[in-house]
């Protein structure tokens, strides 16, 4: 009798796994949906549609993709995490959905550790610091230079008050030592306008968006925020190159599951998109082609990397001491 009690938890255990694993091989069953926290037209709506156009060909069910953007990204986030933990319905999360806006808000309508599974960690954007034709200089050292000269004059330009583009000049700032004047903008279509207009001096952004400009001569390209050179700009130093050490920052792109998901599809998923997101074509079309980099990270990885991820915006948000309510 000892015994069979103490088989008891083992056979229930073998129940789920082979439950969790019959359910995998059947799915999906019916159309998965991929919500998006942003309007069509970007960065992570393109990366969401192309992923889900190729799953569409290798699974029997079509993928859709829903935007629901607004409140930075916080619409999107509840609405995922109160649908059913299926496997069903995925987001596109990216920083704040995950990472800083429990640090910004005092209430938020889900809980970003507890509701959420990772599934894979698709793309980053690397982050690039930029000039207009309103700011000389040309290096790192000039900007450095220019600001402690004139404290608080220098102007750089964000998409608003506790955005990824604020955080990372701040945190810029305080490591160099240098107080910048901050103008906050509705979005990166505003930025890169005031930047051309002499409106504000330097900005932040993604490498995407201000690509096209760098590569014109438009903009002036004077370091990038990562361990390594860009592939796309290899003349441009990293932070650390041009003397500011250990400076780094990207936004990220991944999918998230409600919390509950059977593992086996968890895992599915992952596989599935991880096929897809190596392909050379792809990559050519929704990553490095239009200056993402590669991530590629399954639920494990990704799962730590968003808990380095919390603990850095921790910090940088308490520096920068902003509140979004």
């Amino acid at each position: 009798m000892r015994v069979l009690k103490a088989l008891i938890p083992v056979i229930a255990l073998a129940g789920v796994f082979f439950a969790d694993y019959a359910s995998a091989q059947s799915f999906p069953s019916k159309p998965v949906k991929i919500i998006v926290p942003f309007t069509a037209g970007g960065l992570a709506d393109a990366l969401a549609r192309g992923i889900a156009q190729e799953l569409g060909r290798e699974w029997p069910q079509p993928v859709v993709v829903e935007n629901k953007p607004g409140a930075n990204t916080i619409i999107a986030a509840e609405a995922t995490a109160k649908a059913p933990a299926d496997g069903y319905t995925l987001l596109m999360a990216n920083d704040p959905t995950l990472s800083s806006n429990q640090y910004l808000y005092s209430k938020l309508p889900y809980d970003p550790v507890k509701d959420f599974i990772p599934v894979i960690n698709v793309a980053e954007t690397l982050q690039l610091l930029v000039a207009g034709p309103a700011f000389s200089g040309k290096t790192l050292a000039d900007v450095i230079a220019v600001a402690k000269a004139k404290p608080g004059e220098v102007s750089y330009g964000t998409y608003g008050a506790g955005s990824k583009a604020h955080i990372d000049t701040e945190a810029f700032a305080r490591q160099a030592g240098i107080k910048l004047l901050h103008v906050p903008y509705k979005g990166v279509a505003d930025v890169v306008p005031a930047l051309l207009g002499s409106q504000i001096q330097i900005a932040i952004a993604g490498v995407p968006p201000v690509l096209p400009l760098v590569q014109s001569g438009q903009l002036r390209a004077i370091a990038i925020a990562s361990p390594k050179r860009s592939a796309v700009l290899p003349n441009v130093p990293t932070f650390t190159e041009a003397g500011l050490k250990d400076f780094n920052a990207s936004a990220w792109f991944g999918l998230v599951a409600p919390a509950g998901t059977p593992r086996a599809i968890v895992e599915k998923i992952a596989a599935d998109v991880s096929k897809i997101i190596v392909r050379p074509e792809f990559q050519k079309k929704y990553i490095s082609g239009v200056g993402l980099e590669l991530l590629n990270q399954g639920p494990g990885q990704f799962a730590e990397f968003l808990q380095k991820d919390r603990a850095a915006y921790a910090v940088h948000i308490k520096n920068i001491n902003v509140k979004l309510d």
